[in-house]
């Protein structure tokens, strides 16, 4: 089989990180359940003890496509992950030993560095159209960069469309682009996993939190405020913190109120998230920005009432009928907590609306319809 397209990625699950770029994975498997013409091919850059480049090459079967997964290690890999010219000629190389010949018609980069850029060299090359799906926070920021910002913005106007995970980074990247054709397709749900749950009242309140605990997220704004809510009441109060980071480790060792309780439970797969979910009677999620969100996304999947940060794509989510929005400070996080736990929400309705939104059936049939466009216009071309 010959790709019509070709689907590249440098997000992917990793030993260290099982949780990177999911959404991508995710968006891919998605559009494989319309077309069996693609190739996904995903690049991962690791480090290594020796100076040496090691490459695997490792070919696998993706949803009734075929998908390549090349790791690159090395002591220098932060230098080769910043260097897009020497991973399309890796990557080049590879494809072509595997598919000798390979003149995809189509190459779909997701996010801009280095995939966007390593995407547009490919392109050169096989004379593929491009499109782009971008999902980082930072890719505005980039454009800045002094040493490849122009290279970006150029590369970006050669994409045919550019796909936003939400309306907040469209109507950025919209703005510092000049992009003509930009569309949204929000990231996916496996509503089969977030699915519906009734909620049992049980005498106390449980909270939950998910992240890589790191910048722009906000444990603090959640404890704090949580814990000054709790100080206030003599209700019992439980928060389950999800996954793992250096804010965790920072406020392990904090006190609380003898009402609430904290659970801290590292790196959970999606089945015990969405269990855990199931017996949540409100989720929480302080960021200073967010492109998307798929963990809010997952928890009003489940009809969980959601209060997040007033920042970024999270407004686009959350809205009066399942959740409430808070300022990023302490003082108005204990506020609405405080608020959520005496409103009552339909959790069904919550849930229903979220699963038609975010099912992998929209995403994918959005994307093919993207794909189709482009390869009717290099029909029409011929």
């Amino acid at each position: 089989m010959t790709p019509k397209v070709l689907i590249l990625s440098f997000w992917n699950p990793v030993k260290d990180n099982p949780q990177q770029g999911i959404f991508i994975q995710d968006q891919a498997a998605a559009v494989c359940s319309y077309r069996k013409d693609i190739l996904f091919v995903r690049v991962n850059v690791l480090p290594s003890g020796s100076l040496f480049i090691k490459k695997e090459i490792t070919e696998s079967d993706f949803f009734g496509n075929k998908s390549i997964t090349i790791n690159i290690s090395s002591l220098l890999w932060k230098f080769l992950f910043v260097n897009p010219w020497f991973l399309a000629r890796t990557v080049l190389k590879i494809l072509t030993t595997a598919f000798p010949g390979i003149k995809p018609e189509i190459i779909h980069s997701n996010v801009i560095f280095p995939c966007g850029l390593v995407g547009y060299l490919l392109s050169k090359k096989t004379g593929s159209r491009l499109i782009i799906s971008e999902h980082w926070s930072k890719a505005v920021k980039f454009l800045r960069n002094p040493v490849l910002g122009n290279f970006a913005l150029k590369v970006y106007n050669r994409n045919e469309q550019l796909i936003c995970v939400s309306g907040f980074l469209a109507e950025k990247l919209r703005t510092a682009t000049g992009h003509k054709n930009v569309i949204v397709i929000p990231n996916i749900v496996d509503t089969e996993i977030f699915s519906f749950s009734p909620k049992t009242k049980r005498g106390k309140y449980d909270f939950t939190c998910i992240a890589s605990w790191k910048a722009p997220k906000r444990l603090d704004l959640i404890i704090e405020g949580l814990s000054a809510c709790a100080a206030d009441s003599e209700l019992f109060f439980t928060l389950n913190v999800i996954g793992n980071g250096p804010q965790t480790d920072t406020f392990k060792a904090c006190k609380t109120p003898g009402n609430l309780t904290i659970n801290w439970l590292g790196y959970l797969d999606k089945k015990d998230i969405a269990g855990i979910l199931h017996r949540t009677d409100f989720f929480l999620h302080a960021s200073d920005t967010e492109t998307f969100s798929i963990v809010t996304a997952e928890a009003l999947s489940t009809g969980t009432p959601a209060i997040v940060s007033a920042t970024g794509a999270l407004p686009e989510l959350v809205h009066n009928k399942n959740g409430i929005l808070a300022e990023n400070s302490v003082s108005s996080w204990s506020e609405k907590i405080c608020e959520i736990i005496n409103r009552s929400f339909d959790n069904e309705v919550i849930a229903r609306e979220n699963r038609e939104r975010f099912s992998a059936s929209a995403a994918g049939s959005s994307i093919n319809e993207a794909y189709n466009k482009v390869l009717a216009d290099i029909a029409k071309s011929r």
